[in-house]
Parts: C-alpha cells; structure tokens; sequence
C-alpha cells in the first residue's frame, strides 16, 4: 500500500465468524494480552485503545485504534512481522481463521483542542464518518474548521476532535469502496450526555444542513472504552 508519512491510526475492526469454535471472550483476551502487546512491542505504534459500540444493533461492534506518530511504519518489516498465530487460539492457529476483519489506515488531517489534553483523556467517543458530495472535501474541511469544531467543543464532557483522511484499506468482510474519505472522531470524557446514538447537535445550523444533505454516506457511532495500551495506559 502507498501509505503517507507523518502521523495517523490504524483501526481494526473485527466480528466473530460464524462459529462456534472460539468465544467473544477468548477473541477479547487475544487482543488485550497478545495481538496489541506485539504490535506495541514494534516500537512504531506508541498507543492503543479497545473499543466497544454503545449500541448493540450498530454494525461493527468492537475495534481497536492503533496511533502511530508516522504512518509509513506499516509498510515496514517490524509491524508486517507481528503474528495472527497464538497459542491462545485452538491448535495455534491464527486468528484470521476464527475472525473476519477489516483494517483502515488514516491519516491526521487536524488536531482541535481548546487546551493541552493528555494521550489517554476520553472514556467515550463519537465515530463520525463521511464521504462528501463530488467536489465537496473543500467545504466538509471548511465546515469543520470554520464551525463545527468549536460547536461540538461546547458539549459537556468535550475533551478534543481529531480529523482523519483514509490512506488504505484491508478487508475481509467489507468491499473497500465502502470506507468513508474522512473519518472525524470526538473525545469526551467525565460529564459527557451522550446516549447509545449520535445525534446532530442543537441547534441545526444551515451549513450543517448542507454539508450532511449533500453527503454521499455517513457512518456514526458512539463507542465507550474497554481498554488503554502503552502510552495511553501510562
């Protein structure tokens, strides 16, 4: 893949096959105590989080979001080099073999805090996808930076917003035509009133009604925080 330098995420999201041979439980501690202390043991990737959707009827459940202060690193020999196989996993198999996947590697777009929060400052946050009307990235940026941004920082429990651009996909269970150009994701943490769905926020602003209006998908959830990793946990 032709992945950019400079900083960015990996996300991984992944379900259960249709089978009975492993549990969600089993799939959950492959992760938490082998998948993402090896991937954090390549030194690229500093932080991790496991998340999991608030509500139950949202199609991609469980994810874990990887940082990376340079992107290009999964292109390198340490991060292709970490294993799918464990001796957690029935006759150490690998994984892949039990799970369908999908990995979609962004790059930061921009960073927007009204001050310095620390690596780990969110127990909720809010995935808001897009993929903009033809010729309309221009104004879905400008949107963001010239009103939504400092709308959704007036929330209770607001903590930042990172904006990404997609760079790459893998997948085993969605046709990569299906990611969104841009991911946005909303931090907040203690004090927050959040329910199980994303919500537009009040009131609804005209050029908010254009940019959603005009939108060729969208793709929104709210997921709580199972788990810190590296830096984060720190």
């Amino acid at each position: 893949m032709d992945i950019p330098t400079g900083p960015g995420i990996l996300v991984s999201r992944f379900k259960l096959r249709d089978s009975f041979e492993i549990s969600q439980e089993l799939l959950e501690k492959w992760y938490d105590e082998v998948h993402i202390p090896d991937v954090l043991a390549t030194g690229g990737v500093k932080s991790a989080w496991r998340w999991k959707a608030v509500d139950p009827e949202y199609g991609s459940q469980n994810i874990v979001l990887y940082k990376l202060p340079d992107l290009a690193f999964v292109n390198g020999p340490k991060f292709q080099a970490v294993k799918s196989t464990s001796d957690l996993l029935p006759g150490g198999r690998s994984m892949l073999d039990f799970t369908a996947f999908e990995m979609r590697f962004y790059s930061m777009v921009q960073l927007f805090q009204t001050e310095q929060q620390p690596e780990d400052a969110t127990s909720t946050i809010i995935w808001a996808a897009m993929e903009p009307a033809a010729g309309g990235a221009a104004d879905l940026d400008s949107w963001y930076r010239d009103e939504h941004n400092q709308q959704m920082s007036k929330e209770p429990g607001w903590k930042r917003t990172t904006r990404f651009r997609i760079v790459g996909q893998l997948y085993d269970f969605t046709p990569a035509n299906d990611a969104p150009s841009f991911l946005t994701i909303h931090e907040f943490g203690d004090g927050h009133k959040i329910g199980k769905k994303v919500v537009p926020l009040d009131p609804i602003t005209e050029w908010t009604k254009k940019v959603m209006g005009s939108a060729k998908t969208t793709d929104a959830a709210v997921y709580h925080k199972v788990k810190s990793f590296g830096k984060a946990a720190e």
